[in-house]
């Protein structure tokens, strides 16, 4: 993806989801190392808003600790428990979607503040955990 396709999402997206997440303007965003989010566009958006939310760190080869690993698998299993599969694109589009926009806020907020796995992290020194 390239920093430009990146920050339309971000911008158009993103920004008004945490404004819902998070109204008292205390969100915290973290996204990983890729190129297009670390570009400079990206990066100064960030900056620009740093008072509605904050741009969290994220250390290199950390999967246990990336809270949208584990939304995916929230999903997913969702997904997989609806019946009749999903028969074309289409209609997978759209369960996605209905799945994401109804994920709990509260499920967000208990993956962000995650003390075990960094716990756990901590004690594995970098290494894998269970999480």
């Amino acid at each position: 993806m390239k920093a430009a396709n990146n920050l339309n999402i971000i911008a158009d997206q993103l920004h008004p989801y945490i404004a819902f997440v998070f109204p008292t303007e205390n969100g915290v965003f973290q996204q990983d190392n890729a190129l297009c989010h670390k570009a400079r566009i990206v990066l100064e958006w960030f900056k620009e808003h740093t008072d509605e939310f904050h741009l969290k760190s994220w250390s290199p080869n950390s999967r246990d600790l990336n809270p949208m690993e584990h939304i995916w698998d929230v999903m997913e299993r969702q997904l997989r428990a609806q019946t009749p599969p999903c028969p074309n694109i289409s209609t997978l589009r759209d369960r996605c979607l209905d799945i994401w926009y109804n994920l709990s806020p509260v499920m967000y907020q208990k993956l962000v503040a995650m003390p075990r796995r960094v716990a756990a992290v901590l004690k594995a020194i970098g290494g894998g955990t269970r999480y």
